[in-house]
């Protein structure tokens, strides 16, 4: 027996001898193939992955666990190949190529989140120093996690290396790996260096098809004479917008290890004008900036400290006091990749309208964190007559902030509503409007949290926004005449759904308060209990209650609850936001955005003006809601996992219309090269009352089969199956078969779809690869989502295909490009439009279309 180990041992040396192991180039497979224990090839990992390359074998006497007598052993095993030297900013950038280059394609409530995470990954900060708040601030990092390293660090043990920090008890695998790259465990890899990101963001695009509706809807009500030429109706013609196609975002940030930050934004909106053309004033319009520092210092016990100058991010607790951003996020549970950066950070992002812009403090210590935040700025804003002097002037009030698809002039507005007004026989006299800069908003607000013990804390946050013009909500009536002027059908088409719209908030309200105002306040709190965390908070919003009183004002309370297990994870939570809690910068867990169904989504074609459309469009405030929410994964066998399962049972506050949504995701690994997943989602909307108009069905399944091959490359096909079923339509309509026939009722309506497509991955070697896709759909009334790489796309036509390529390449180690192109044909929907009990009064056939798109983006960091 002795002898047989003997040959197999004496075999395996002169094996390695043949083949030595590369100590600058082997991965973690080949290093265990040395006559190493494992911590011992853990430390020889992490000392290249972390401190330096390897410049000869004896540096393995640098590592603590590697001895004399073990180098020795290891000499006619190992090679030291020759490295080039290299500045360790680059050397970052290569060992983080992958997270930088999905982190810089980041889009809306992402992206202002990315430019942080982007400086965790170039400069990681010591694990053995984070606060809980930082610890959890990273993307699928839990509040058990978080716990389970400070109370290791609370026990006096140091995280070594990634082998220490994966065997910390209490912490998920998922979190230990997807927290591995953001920090380092000593002396930082990177010190004392200037780091400098420079992107440029092209997109040549036309505008979607909602935003297109809301230009190219009439705005004349009637007119004398021949009927004028389509484009003298609509803002799409005056605006002269058939070419409105491109637009422009220059981003800087310059950064000095980890304490002074510096950045500057432009952004243009889609325009018909070359960039270089676009006035200064219009382009600093856009524009934002910050200055920031940063500090950690040692005062009785660890202190960090950031203050900001200029455009900054406020985010605490579950959002529903304060986290501005433009964008709105479905179901944002905040856990996982749907993650919060809580507490103050610099906003280089595109968010123009929820942007604050003036000074913030953030002080965190173990125990206790306090931010401080100031901002005066601008914002665009719905302007009315108030004031019935037959005009929009400045002594109007406003009715609600918005953001718009295209922030035109306030000129360039007043000219066009100035034509509609005049247009002889136009019976639609526009007496509500969007105006840039119209409110002048100062914010001064704070959050205060205080930590009695690990996993735990307490906080309390508010702001008080003053405003220099009132926010004034007429009366319903008025309203809704103000909103939808023909007077013959505007109590028709107001629902019980525009409640929301009613419920807007108001500065001054008859003889009840007279103030210049918005005040909001909450508390949060979270626990950890070994493997579940609990957490929540409540927030109200001073309307006509007192002060120093809880529960008689507009409220909101969210309350969730996550417990965390090696396979598997589960999530709970409850959100009860009341009607007239009208908080703008409230971003947490809902449904829908504010303002679903309601006239500003279905009634485009009624409204005085239409672009009302954008605060529907563009809301990114949640509805108010009422409903459970749960949510799991869970790996049964290496080979098939439950990836993601949800069920959320709610009911809308404006209409109490009862609404559930289940979404599930399996895969099927046999291989590790193979993989089958299956997803099916059902909705359906009021399942309480199946003959009510407001009752819909809708299902839609999805098969992929993904194969991965060599060099990383990757096929994907494809097959989704959607429908929809409307209960019937008791109303009497003409027979759709003949028109001008004789009428019929309608029956209940089914309506499918299905699309295939082909998505690829090609790698052609380590800087440069190419992603794209096929697609064909037949969807007659059904509509698909579909993911394109970096960006999501929405299909409602009846017909079509498209095709689409995104090309990643890394130039040199610090210019970095992506260019996308998209081919789209399709054929557009049948539409019929008909009066009330009426026979077809307008009918459009089927159109052929196409569209192109190219997106550009280019990084340039040293």
């Amino acid at each position: 027996m002795k002898k047989i180990i003997f040959i197999i041992s004496f075999l395996s040396i002169v094996l390695l001898w043949a083949e030595r192991i590369d100590l600058n180039s082997a991965d973690l497979a080949e290093l265990k193939k040395l006559p190493l224990s494992e911590k011992q090839i853990e430390d020889i990992y992490d000392y290249r992955f972390h401190i330096k390359f390897f410049e000869s074998i004896y540096d393995l006497r640098n590592i603590k666990s590697i001895n004399q007598r073990t180098l020795n052993r290891l000499k006619p095993l190992v090679m030291v190949s020759h490295y080039e030297e290299q500045d360790e900013a680059a050397a970052r950038r290569d060992e983080v190529y992958y997270q930088l280059e999905r982190l810089g394609t980041n889009e809306g409530l992402q992206e202002g989140m990315s430019d942080v995470w982007e400086d965790f990954l170039m400069s990681p900060r010591n694990v053995n120093k984070l606060s809980f708040s930082e610890l959890i601030s990273f993307p699928n990092v839990s509040a058990i996690d978080a716990t389970a390293i400070l109370k290791r660090r609370a026990n006096g043990d140091t995280i070594a290396n990634y082998r220490d920090l994966r065997f910390t008890p209490g912490i998920s695998y998922y979190g230990a790996k997807n927290l591995g790259n953001f920090i380092h465990y000593q002396q930082p890899p990177i010190s004392n260096k200037i780091f400098f990101d420079y992107q440029l963001k092209y997109e040549d695009s036309p505008y979607d098809d909602d935003q297109k509706e809301m230009y190219q809807e009439s705005m004349l009500r009637g007119y004398e004479g021949d009927p004028p030429a389509e484009k003298d109706q609509t803002y799409w013609g005056i605006l002269d917008m058939d070419f409105h196609r491109a637009s422009v975002m220059h981003k800087i940030r310059m950064r000095y290890m980890n304490e002074w930050k510096a950045g500057i934004m432009f952004n243009s909106h889609k325009s018909n004008e070359n960039i270089s053309n676009i006035e200064t004033e219009k382009l600093f319009d856009n524009s934002k900036f910050y200055l920031g520092y940063q500090r950690e210092f040692e005062f009785d016990g660890r202190n960090y400290i950031k203050a900001f100058v200029g455009n900054y991010r406020a985010t605490f607790g579950e959002g529903l006091v304060m986290e501005n951003s433009d964008y709105f996020s479905p179901r944002k549970t905040g856990f996982g990749f749907d993650k919060r950066i809580l507490g103050i950070i610099e906003d280089a992002s595109r968010t123009e309208e929820y942007a604050l812009k003036g000074f913030a403090l953030d002080w965190k210590r173990h125990n206790m964190n306090a931010a401080f935040f100031f901002s005066k700025d601008k914002k665009d804003a719905v302007v009315y007559d108030s004031n019935n002097n037959g005009e929009i002037d400045e002594d109007d009030a406003v009715l609600s902030y918005i953001t718009l698809t295209n922030r035109f002039s306030n000129d360039e507005l007043m000219d066009a509503e100035n034509y509609f007004n005049d247009y002889p026989g136009n019976n639609n006299q526009i007496l509500i409007a969007p105006r840039i800069d119209a409110l002048d908003e100062q914010i001064l607000g704070g959050h205060l949290e205080y930590s009695p013990f690990i996993g735990t804390h307490l906080g309390m946050t508010g702001y008080e926004a003053i405003y220099d013009r009132d926010f004034i909500v007429p009366e319903e009536d008025e309203l809704k005449y103000l909103l939808i002027p023909d007077i013959e059908t505007a109590d028709e088409k107001w629902k019980i759904t525009d409640n929301e719209v009613n419920a807007l908030y108001s500065t001054k309200q008859d003889t009840l308060y007279d103030r210049n105002y918005r005040r909001v306040f909450g508390f949060d709190w979270r626990t950890v209990i070994n493997n579940t965390t609990f957490q929540g908070e409540y927030a109200e919003m001073e309307v006509d209650g007192k002060f120093q009183k809880i529960g008689d004002d507009p409220s909101a309370l969210l309350i969730s609850s996550y417990t965390q297990f090696e396979n598997l994870y589960l999530l709970s939570m409850y959100r009860d936001y009341d009607l007239d809690f009208d908080n703008p910068y409230q971003r947490s867990f809902s449904e829908s955005e504010r303002y679903d169904d309601t006239v500003f989504e279905k009634m485009v074609y009624g409204l005085n003006n239409t672009l009302l459309n954008d605060l529907y469009l563009n809301s990114a405030q949640p509805s108010a809601e009422r409903g459970f929410y749960f949510e799991t994964r869970y790996q049964f066998h290496r080979m098939l996992t439950l990836t993601q399962a949800y069920l959320d049972i709610w009911e809308r506050k404006s209409d109490a219309r009862r609404g559930i949504r289940f979404q599930g995701k399996i895969e099927f690994k046999p291989l590790h090269q193979l993989r089958f997943r299956l997803r099916h989602k059902q909705q359906i909307k009021r399942y309480d009352d199946d003959l009510d108009r407001g009752k819909s069905q809708a299902d839609e399944s999805e098969l992929k089969i993904i194969t991965y091959l060599s060099n990383f490359d990757r096929i994907q096909l494809g097959y989704v199956y959607t429908r929809v079923w409307q209960p019937p339509y008791l109303s009497i309509l003409s027979d759709p078969a003949q028109v001008n026939g004789p009428d019929m009722a309608q029956a209940s309506t089914l309506t499918d779809g299905d699309m295939i497509y082909v998505d690829y991955t090609h790698n052609f070697n380590e800087n440069l690869k190419v992603i794209g896709a096929f697609s064909f759909w037949n969807a007659y009334g059904a509509s698909f989502w579909d993911y394109e790489d970096v960006e999501l796309d929405f299909d409602q036509s009846d017909k079509g295909y498209k095709t689409w390529f995104n090309i990643h390449s890394r130039i040199s180690n610090n210019l970095f490009l992506s260019l996308k192109y998209k081919y789209k044909q399709f054929k557009t929907r049948e539409i019929e439009f008909r009066e009330y009990n009426e026979t077809v009064t307008a009918y459009f056939r089927n159109v052929q279309k196409s569209e192109n798109s190219i997106r550009l983006q280019l990084d340039w960091k040293f």
